[in-house]
């Protein structure tokens, strides 16, 4: 699947309206996004630095300020990475992330995952 259809299901989960949403489906719409941004960085490093895939994803989300142009982005989608996370595991003694909380971060993970998409663009019409 690609990150845009991952964030399409955490979207569609996320969305108003709370019948039908399986219990704890907050953490569910985390994993996604999270695996959506874990996705996104395969498709970056395989265009801009080959074997980059086989680091830790913490080393990579760093070197990702190095190499991305908006840095700001990398950053931001470091932090959501982070925050998804810590979101995914249950903890006893913690709130899952509330609606509000996860709509910002799918913001996050739509914006990278878009930027990865349009610097792929001209490296999928010249291999095509």
């Amino acid at each position: 699947m690609t990150p845009a259809q991952i964030l399409a299901a955490a979207d569609t989960l996320a969305g108003p309206g709370h019948s039908g949403r399986p219990h704890g489906w907050p953490r569910v719409v985390a994993v996604l996004a999270r695996h959506a941004i874990e996705e996104a960085l395969r498709q970056y490093w395989a265009l801009r630095e080959p074997g980059m895939e086989g680091c830790t994803w913490h080393a990579q989300l760093l070197c990702l300020t190095a190499y991305l142009s908006n840095r700001e982005l990398a950053r931001e989608a470091a932090a959501a990475w982070t925050d998804l996370s810590r979101a995914c595991h249950h903890h006893p003694y913690e709130l899952a992330p509330t609606a509000n909380e996860l709509r910002a971060l799918l913001d996050i993970a739509h914006r990278f995952a878009a930027e990865v998409a349009r610097q792929a663009a001209p490296h999928r019409s010249r291999s095509g």
